[in-house]
């Protein structure tokens, strides 16, 4: 996959024995095209069934919500912080991320 630089040029910094579990699923996804598209299309199925809010696990393993905001023709993905305010991450592979972990975690 080329996309997502910012994600793969920092997780190429990261040394995977000390990695956490976001770094890890991120880095599985970017190289497993199959993986990521099944972890991406399941997020887009919950909200295109009518979710406001779907849970993720975020970097420090704590349970959070990500929702999904329409701006013109796109979607922007968000992330609540532990502070409770809503942010964008650099890239969509860490939205899908912290769904993928929710995921394996049930």
């Amino acid at each position: 996959m080329e996309y997502f630089a910012k994600a793969r040029n920092y997780l190429s910094t990261v040394d995977s024995a000390k990695a956490d579990l976001l770094d890890k699923k991120a880095n599985e996804l970017l190289y497993d095209e199959d993986a990521y598209e099944r972890a991406s299309q399941a997020l887009r199925r919950r909200f295109s069934r009518g979710a406001g809010e779907v849970e993720g696990i975020d970097r420090g393993i704590r349970t959070t919500k990500i929702k999904r905001e329409r701006i013109g023709g796109k979607y922007k993905y968000m992330v609540q912080g532990s502070d409770g305010n809503w942010f964008e991450p650099d890239e969509r592979i860490w939205v899908v991320s912290m769904y993928a972990l929710w995921q394996d975690s049930k």
